[in-house]
């Protein structure tokens, strides 16, 4: 999937322990370092993430749900989310 401009939801941070904001405000900033197509090696400078789990996060942010299609987005930085529904 290309890396075109994406308009995810917004999460309420408020919700989040601050463990967790922390780690999501990390990935969230690598996310959009990608997006934008900063260098892997740009992202390593800012964030200190790898390639390749940058990589993942961004699947993780553009797999859709089954039922409704939409792309998890932000939801899926947030540390601990479920984002794939149990199907059977």
């Amino acid at each position: 999937m290309g890396k075109a401009e994406y308009q995810w939801n917004e999460i309420d941070e408020t919700k989040l322990t601050i463990a967790e904001r922390c780690v999501y405000r990390i990935r969230r900033k690598a996310v959009e370092l990608y997006q934008k197509g900063d260098s892997a090696k740009e992202i390593f400078r800012a964030t200190g993430m790898s390639h390749t789990e940058v990589l993942r996060l961004w699947n993780r942010c553009c797999a859709t749900d089954p039922k409704t299609g939409e792309c998890c987005g932000y939801e899926a930085l947030v540390p601990k989310s479920k984002i794939k529904k149990f199907i059977r």
